[in-house]
């Protein structure tokens, strides 16, 4: 009971004459003191009942609190397990491509093994037998004098050029995906030439996209490999072979140019111009000499290698054979993942510049190591 309400009650309760004088003498104002008290007591009860609900809000605050307090720890715990997570599926990235590149090499090594076992099954059919091998050479030898060692051997015979391709190429499906990028300028071709076919991934990349393709490679165990794997191909002269065929409408010269001298190049060129079809294409690829990459790494790893073909003159070259249409491309695949990047300072001078320029030497360092010559026969 508020104070007002304890004066109210107080005067009630008196008696006598005096009693009744007061309640005569203020009766207005007891009534305004009874209006007040009420609302009092009114609000009153408005605040004890928003006390309450305060305290009911208060507890739900300290659930929710001892709620954000767990849920914390449990976010704290899975950040944990989501830096382990990562972590694991970062080394399982890791040895996924160690396999992958193992599986490749293991591939690799396979296909190599078939190949030696087939050229020695195809010596051993061709082989005479014990007794003629043995007459024939001792009727040889008492005939003939002994040869001089033979020193003309080619850098194909010198080393395994299967396996060495192996070993620095890059496996066959990773070259076919860098060769995909031609497909669109041989969509539609009736009979494509492959010249240096090697381990036919471009003649594969046609069969897988419908394509009939054919190729040649001067080193016999690459012919006979792609045949093994039911491609088209023979051993012999990119140039002569390209003579004798028909109804040409599509050549792909891939990392080839690099190991001829300047008029093998040349007579290639007139060749596939002479027997091209109107409208048909051929496409050079060959390291980018405008790129000092290559010198670091791929050009002089191989050693059958002659020397780089600047895209000037390998253009040159299909002008003077007739071509008209000539587009010179610089791989993608190809270009290094590095850049110089740029200098940012605030307030220094000749930046803009300085930037320009390094950009220049970027693209000298690390420009495409490949680029393609592509000329279409009018």
């Amino acid at each position: 009971m508020s104070n007002i309400g304890q004066f109210l009650s107080n005067i009630k309760e008196q008696t006598g004459f005096r009693a009744k004088l007061k309640n005569r003498l203020f009766a207005a104002m007891l009534d305004g003191f009874s209006a007040v008290d009420a609302d009092l007591n009114e609000k009153q009860a408005q605040i004890d009942s928003i006390r309450t609900d305060m305290d009911a809000m208060q507890g739900e605050i300290d659930v929710l609190r001892q709620r954000i307090d767990q849920a914390e720890s449990a976010a704290s715990a899975d950040r944990e397990t989501v830096s382990a997570l990562r972590t694991d599926l970062e080394n399982a990235s890791i040895n996924l491509r160690n396999n992958n590149a193992a599986l490749e090499k293991l591939s690799a090594d396979s296909e190599f093994l078939k190949l030696k076992a087939a050229g020695l099954e195809k010596k051993l059919k061709n082989a005479p037998s014990a007794p003629a091998a043995v007459q024939a050479h001792a009727e040889s030898t008492a005939a003939v004098p002994a040869a001089a060692p033979k020193t003309d051997e080619s850098d194909y015979e010198s080393i395994d050029y299967f396996d060495f391709e192996n070993h620095f190429r890059g496996s066959i499906e990773s070259i076919k995906k860098a060769q995909a990028f031609y497909l669109k300028y041989f969509s539609g071709k009736k009979n494509v030439v492959d010249i240096g076919c090697g381990r036919g991934e471009f003649l594969s990349l046609m069969k897988d996209n419908g394509i009939p393709a054919c190729g040649v490679d001067i080193y016999e165990p690459y012919a006979e490999y792609c045949n093994m794997q039911g491609l088209k191909a023979v051993c012999g002269d990119g140039s002569e072979f390209l003579a004798c065929q028909k109804n040409v409408d599509g050549i792909f010269v891939g990392q080839v140019v690099e190991h001829l001298q300047p008029h093998e190049i040349i007579r290639l060129c007139n060749t596939a111009y002479e027997v091209l079809e109107a409208g048909g294409c051929v496409i050079m690829e060959t390291p980018n000499p405008t790129s000092l990459a290559i010198y670091t790494n791929a050009f002089y790893i191989d050693p059958s290698h002659i020397k780089p073909v600047h895209p000037l003159t390998m253009k040159y070259y299909l002008e003077k054979a007739g071509f008209r249409d000539i587009e010179i491309i610089y791989t993608e695949a190809s270009r290094p993942p590095y850049e110089i990047p740029e200098l940012r300072l605030s307030g220094g001078e000749n930046t803009e510049e300085f930037n320009k320029a390094m950009k220049q030497v970027s693209a000298l360092l690390y420009g495409s190591q490949d680029y393609a010559v592509v000329a279409v026969k009018g």
